[in-house]
């Protein structure tokens, strides 16, 4: 059973211009310790534009738009000169918008650059980020399956290959760029939650990174993944890790206030309808609404999005966002530590809801980074 003192704390990587914030903001996580950054790979942000006022949320203030976000290669690559130790994660790209040869090498590039500290998170995508820029949003579990067994096979042979499956057809395809390290391309983790995906995890993956899991339902996936590894006879090392979001403050009335403003809420849209269900709640966009397949943010207006924030339970925002003081994260951390989480990145979205409580959000993080580095 993984111990909290062996658990990996991980970041946001800086990803909104400009530049020399980015730089600052990357030297500071380098610097204080953290394992990993985390980039998203995003045309569009999961919050409407309709909304993004400040009346809001304060962030509307100083970024003109909630759809603001640097290309993910070049901002990793950026990144990575300037930092020294930490680990550098997509979170996460998919192969419908770059093509699975492109990933292989953008990833082998990373890896060249950063020193080996890439870490190559991939999953199915997000429709927002697809359908509206004239690509079709379909059959993306068998495309993520195919593009993973390419990716594969490119990283094993600088040689010639040939392969044909039902997306991609390749006939003397090659791929020469090998790793920093001969022999250990970049790590694999696998963004998934439902069943063929935690197959492929289980199939192709070096880890396992999803978002918005209790520690009780990360552990069954977990053991679902070990399950399907130990019927292929997989043996090599496993990261487990997980992607939170985190409203922090020493008291627990605040995060609770902040849990109820317009933005948290929206947020808190996203988490799945069958998830509501169980909690015994009706999504406002719907009983099937799956975030994921489902939501393009540009195309709700105002009236619309207002409507459904105002039917976001309070038990819907407690279950979305993982808060507290540090005490209680750190609790909870050990909690998916028995779960058998290895590295956890921390989403602190709390300014985003309130800035003055940003540097004491902050200060939180650091209390908890210390205390799990001992």
């Amino acid at each position: 059973m993984p111990d909290l003192k062996d658990m990996k704390i991980g970041a946001p990587g800086p990803f909104l211009p400009p530049w020399e914030n980015c730089q600052k903001n990357a030297k500071t996580i380098d610097s204080l310790g953290y394992d990993s950054m985390a980039f998203p790979d995003h045309f569009a942000g999961f919050v409407p534009e309709s909304i993004w006022t400040p009346d809001i949320t304060p962030l509307a203030l100083f970024q003109q738009s909630p759809h603001t976000f640097f290309e993910l290669s070049a901002i990793m690559s950026a990144c990575a000169v300037v930092t020294e130790k930490v680990k550098l994660v997509s979170s996460v790209t998919e192969p419908l918008r770059r093509h699975p040869v492109l990933l292989a090498q953008t990833f082998l590039t990373l890896d060249q650059i950063s020193n080996g500290r890439a870490i190559f998170g991939i999953g199915a995508g997000e429709i927002e980020n697809v359908e509206p820029y004239g690509m079709k949003y379909s059959g993306q579990v068998g495309k993520l399956r195919e593009a993973l067994e390419i990716i594969r096979l490119i990283w094993k042979t600088h040689e010639q290959f040939d392969f044909e499956g039902r997306f991609w057809k390749l006939k003397n395809a090659v791929m020469s760029l090998r790793p920093a390290v001969e022999g250990k391309p970049p790590p694999i983790w696998i963004a998934a939650h439902g069943p063929k995906m935690l197959e492929i995890a289980a199939e192709f993956g070096d880890g396992w990174i999803p978002t918005l899991l209790p520690s009780k339902e990360y552990g069954e996936k977990l053991k679902e993944i070990a399950g399907h590894r130990k019927k292929l006879d997989k043996h090599g090392d496993f990261t487990a890790a997980l992607w939170n979001w985190c409203i922090l403050d020493e008291d627990v009335s605040e995060c609770e206030r902040l849990m109820q403003t317009p933005l948290a809420r929206a947020y808190a849209l996203l988490y799945p309808s069958s998830e509501w269900k169980r909690l015994g709640h009706e999504h406002p966009f719907g009983e099937e609404f799956y975030a994921l397949r489902d939501y393009v943010p540009m195309r709700f207006d105002r009236s619309t999005v207002l409507d459904a924030i105002e039917q976001v339970p309070d038990q819907i925002t407690r279950k979305f966002f993982m808060s507290g003081d540090s005490e209680t994260i750190i609790q909870k951390l050990e909690d998916y530590a028995k779960a058998g989480l290895d590295h956890i990145i921390i989403w602190n979205a709390t300014g985003m809801f309130d800035l003055e409580k940003t540097r004491d959000s902050f200060r939180i993080m650091k209390e908890v980074l210390a205390y799990v580095k001992g």
